[in-house]
């Protein structure tokens, strides 16, 4: 048998290519949640590490799962939602407040826009007093500032694109 043979990618290919037991490999079907959790401790992300913006990434998208999809599975207990929400007050919202860099250079953001707009919705929905807080409020209005510099830097580039076709208008029209 030549050994350059490939899966075509349905179940029958993948036992005629690899053999019967490579279908008996498959484990337990695991929630959203669990895969995350899992995830999340094979590349060594857990909240508990020293954080990095790789760790709060893996970290939000947990309490994503967690708090804000819940069809993704069954309920957790009391005491893990109440971990979660003590870890992103205590933790993640410090450190990111502490890593705050005044750019529009999103590669320098503790977190992208889009995690912040789930993020902020969710605190102003469930988590008022935290959302009112201090530590929020400076990264709401770093990324409020933020969005608003992207929104003019946006419009001098159409307005800048604008003038030059004007131009190459008229130079066409002599």
């Amino acid at each position: 048998m030549v050994k350059t043979r490939r899966p075509l990618g349905c179940l029958a290919s993948e036992k005629n290519v690899s053999g019967e037991e490579a279908l008996r490999r498959v484990g337990p079907e695991q929630s959203p949640v669990q895969r995350q959790i899992t995830r999340m401790y094979e590349r060594r992300e857990e909240a508990w590490r020293p954080l990095n913006k790789d760790r709060v990434a893996a970290f939000l998208q947990l309490f994503f799962l967690c708090f804000v999809e819940m069809e993704n599975g069954r309920p957790l207990h009391p005491i893990t939602y109440r971990m979660l929400r003590r870890t992103l007050v205590k933790r993640i919202i410090l450190w990111m407040q502490n890593r705050l860099v005044w750019t529009t250079l999103e590669r320098y953001w503790p977190m992208t826009l889009g995690q912040f707009r789930e993020l902020d919705s969710f605190l102003a929905d469930h988590m008022p007093r935290v959302h009112k807080g201090d530590d929020w409020g400076a990264l709401s209005y770093f990324f409020k500032v933020v969005a608003q510099e992207r929104r003019d830097e946006y419009m001098r580039l159409e307005e800048m694109e604008r003038e030059a076709m004007e131009s190459v208008r008229r130079c066409l029209e002599q």
